[in-house]
């Protein structure tokens, strides 16, 4: 279910701001993306005028959709014939996203009910607190089944994104399992060297062990999100 209440819209039932409309997921609206939203604004507006700004004429990946509070703001940034490759592994935040996109009639986003992995199988997803109450973005990867713990699909980047895509960013937000999602994304980073930007991950020795040769650097900090490029590029 979604919450239905923003001062800023056309639609005064319906959460919106300058890039589009949203389904917030009820029960959630204390997030900050959803604070964000609910306002009227934009959630890490520093992180999506980047974005937008170098997207150029390839594709952007983008997982950890939440509610999609990104989706809207990405999706008009692409060119024609460009895509949106968005994963959220939560049920409950795929739906809100999903509804996201059809709010918008969003044409360009393929979404997928999955975390990014290295591996296409299940991972242990906590989606819900001792109390049963949702953790919407707070979801996260565990180890051990329990109350709470759904089991969701897990897919490799490889294997769903064609290699024959161009892809420009490679956003993660993926709750510690960033490594697992690159080692998925082996061959489309190493043919497309798309910049990279991932939440708390700053390890540039870890990215040029695995990907040597493309010489990513890191350009500095957008919100929480560390940005690695392969190119000369500032924020």
């Amino acid at each position: 279910m979604c919450r239905e209440r923003t001062p800023v819209t056309t639609q005064p039932d319906i959460p919106a701001n300058r890039y589009g409309r949203y389904c917030v997921p009820a029960g959630l609206e204390d997030r900050p993306a959803a604070r964000a939203v609910l306002a009227g604004q934009a959630y890490e507006p520093e992180t999506l005028r980047f974005m937008r700004a170098h997207a150029g004429d390839g594709d952007i990946i983008h997982a950890g959709a939440f509610f999609g509070d990104f989706i809207p703001a990405l999706s008009t940034a692409l060119t024609p014939g460009a895509r949106l490759w968005a994963f959220e592994p939560n049920p409950g935040n795929f739906a809100s996203a999903q509804e996201t996109v059809r709010l918008n009639d969003l044409q360009n986003v393929t979404l997928t009910n999955a975390a990014v992995s290295n591996q296409p199988d299940e991972l242990l997803f906590r989606t819900r607190d001792k109390d049963g109450k949702s953790l919407g973005g707070l979801s996260h990867f565990v180890t051990e089944p329990g109350d709470g713990v759904e089991a969701v699909a897990a897919a490799m980047l490889d294997f769903v994104v064609p290699l024959d895509r161009k892809v420009s960013i490679l956003q993660l937000d993926v709750e510690g399992h960033e490594k697992q999602a690159m080692l998925g994304a082996y061959h489309l980073v190493n043919r497309w060297a798309p910049i990279l930007i991932l939440e708390y991950f700053n390890k540039p020795q870890w990215i040029a062990r695995r990907f040597p040769g493309l010489g990513y650097r890191h350009i500095g900090k957008l919100h929480g999100n560390h940005v690695f490029a392969a190119r000369d590029i500032t924020l």
